[in-house]
């Protein structure tokens, strides 16, 4: 059974500072510190005043929360009233010290006031009544506007300091605050911390490897010692995974020697513990292992996926570029292409700037380029194929009819084991089916195979057309047609230090190369240019088959500009990218299946 007090009314005190610092003055005193000290020592003499006694006190020691429902020891009380209806006086040192705008004063005052309950200011007790009420409302306002006032002005000397190249709030770990003097005074500042700084610089090194997770780490550095400085009542603790991913991205480029602040970045006046290179490989190592959704930033470039690492390449690996950006100290933006297996220490390709990359690609796209006579010549042969054609349409149209036939042929055996019932429904209905859909196209290229034809020849043509001054194309356009014209003519680009760009063509783009080589040579005989023969910049192209037809083979062999020698063959899948309707994975046949290829490519 709770207890009651009935000689004199009960009331409990509120006491509250606002800053942690606040708890730390005069603990010899009070080991809450003598804000709070004060305040109790007040607050129970107002009791007096009352003819009340204090049953409990409720203490919010640094808590600076802008609403009530951030401040533990504030509910803890409201919760208490409720249980314990005998209480009278809830008694604060002053009504800022309880209510940081006037909204919750008025919400607070309606809730004590269904309790029973009278809320008494040491400082400010206007007493009872209405005139008491407004004038507590007066104030309430009042302190809600100087609150505000003094937020604004908390900010400006932040942003004053942050400007300055000062740091707001706590050192970051690796770091102490402490005090100079200059001129015979004193102030604060921030200086590396001689015990954790060295520990600190080896927790970026070791995750710059790339063979550290945060959890691996965590544990690593814990090995060496490396903690957290004792705060209040916390004692010093390892670093967990949470406070390196922080070091990592948030605060990186404090270590850097910067400060940040509202998203703005200042040059810092404290020492910077990293240098740019090591803050650089960090960095490469968290957009490396960013995944979706988790990622800070997601890099691109449209170069990213097409260019390969020349030095890992002549030696027997694989092994992509990745693109990354970085800050320098003045905060201008650095971007770099970084060899993959440089982070597994297999390459020592350096780091190539993003600018002169993207220069060399542009001007290996001049090498690109076909031959204006060469260009003529296989247009006319094009136009040659659509003139021979017509044999081979019929003879497509043949082939096409006779498959009609025999799916006719099987639709009604199915028709006849349907009627004997020696066949189930279901599997009846699915064959038919399939036979409707296998007729339906054949109907479909029966009819449209001529003027496919003619189609897939004005695509080449178009194709041809760029053929004729690719670099100036290239130079000039966006970023996005880059990256599609990119995917369309190269399978790689391979880069070395000096810059020099190697690359791996794409069908039929190396095929319409293959035939210039020969066509310069004067060759006669196919086999003095085979596909294999195919030079890059610097190095040979990866070999493919030679048993597919392909426009080298009419300049190969004399007089093969016919299309009724060539074979009608299928078509490999296609993938078009540019809006010019250029291939990324055929092969270019000479004449009439040079055009059959131009098909594919609109499909």
């Amino acid at each position: 059974m709770k207890k009651t007090i009935v000689d004199i009314d009960a009331a409990v005190l509120y006491l509250r500072v606002s800053g942690e610092r606040q708890t730390h003055t005069a603990v010899d005193i009070d080991p809450d510190g003598l804000s709070i000290h004060t305040q109790r020592e007040k607050g129970t003499a107002k009791a007096d005043s009352l003819g009340a006694q204090v049953v409990k006190e409720f203490v919010e020691p640094g808590k600076s929360a802008k609403t009530l429902s951030g401040r533990k020891g504030f509910g803890e009380m409201i919760a208490y009233l409720h249980d314990h209806p005998e209480i009278k006086y809830v008694i604060v040192y002053m009504r800022s010290r309880a209510f940081r705008n006037r909204f919750d004063a008025a919400i607070v005052q309606v809730q004590l006031q269904k309790m029973g309950v009278r809320l008494v200011s040491v400082k400010e007790d206007f007493g009872e009544g209405p005139y008491a009420e407004a004038m507590e409302g007066m104030l309430d306002i009042m302190n809600d506007l100087q609150n505000q006032l003094q937020g604004l002005d908390i900010q400006d000397k932040m942003l004053q300091k942050a400007i300055n190249g000062g740091t707001n709030g706590y050192a970051r770990l690796g770091y102490v605050n402490t005090k100079a003097e200059y001129e015979g005074k004193w102030f604060n500042t921030i200086e590396l911390d001689p015990k954790r700084a060295p520990l600190v610089k080896m927790a970026w090194e070791l995750y710059a490897t790339g063979g550290y997770t945060l959890e691996r780490l965590e544990a690593a550095m814990a090995d060496m010692g490396l903690t957290c400085r004792a705060r209040g009542k916390l004692p010093e603790r390892p670093v967990d995974a949470k406070q390196y991913h922080r070091m990592f991205s948030e605060d990186a480029l404090y270590y850097l020697g910067f400060v940040l602040y509202k998203g703005q970045v200042y040059p810092g006046r404290h020492e910077p513990l990293v240098d740019q290179d090591l803050f650089d490989r960090v960095q490469e190592v968290r957009n490396m292992r960013s995944k979706p959704g988790q990622r800070d930033r997601v890099l691109q470039h449209y170069l990213k996926g097409v260019l390969f690492c020349r030095r890992c390449r002549e030696n027997q690996r694989t092994s992509r570029f990745i693109y990354t950006e970085a800050r320098s100290h003045t905060g201008r933006r650095y971007d770099y292409f970084l060899c993959r297996a440089r982070q597994d220490g297999d390459c020592d390709m350096p780091h190539l700037p993003a600018a002169l990359v993207e220069q060399a690609v542009t001007d290996s796209y001049a090498a690109l380029r076909l031959p204006a006579a060469f260009i003529t010549e296989v247009n006319a042969l094009v136009e040659s194929a659509l003139s021979d054609e017509q044999g081979s349409v019929r003879a497509v149209h043949a082939t096409t009819k006779a498959r009609l036939a025999d799916l006719d042929g099987q639709e009604e055996r199915l028709l006849d084991l349907a009627a004997d019932g020696t066949l189930s429904q279901d599997k009846i209905k699915t064959r038919l089916r399939k036979i409707q859909a296998e007729r339906a196209k054949a109907e479909e290229g029966l009819l449209s195979t001529g003027a496919e034809l003619a189609a897939g020849a004005g695509v080449l043509r178009q194709a041809l057309d760029i053929l004729s001054d690719p670099y100036t194309m290239y130079r000039d356009a966006n970023d996005d047609t880059r990256r599609l014209m990119n995917q369309t003519f190269y399978q790689r680009f391979y880069i070395d230090e000096d810059l020099t760009v190697g690359h791996a063509l794409n069908p039929p783009f190396d095929d319409f190369h293959e035939a210039v080589q020969i066509r310069a040579r004067g060759a006669v005989h196919v086999a003095t240019a085979t596909p294999a023969t195919r030079r890059m910049t610097r190095g040979e192209q990866p070999a493919r088959e030679t048993k597919n037809p392909s426009l080298a083979r009419v300049y190969a062999v004399t007089g093969s500009s016919k299309g009724h020698i060539v074979e009608l063959r299928g078509l490999e899948p296609l993938t078009p990218t540019l809006p010019v309707w250029c291939a990324t994975s055929c092969a270019i046949a000479p004449c009439s299946l040079l055009c059959q290829r131009g098909v594919a490519l609109l499909a």
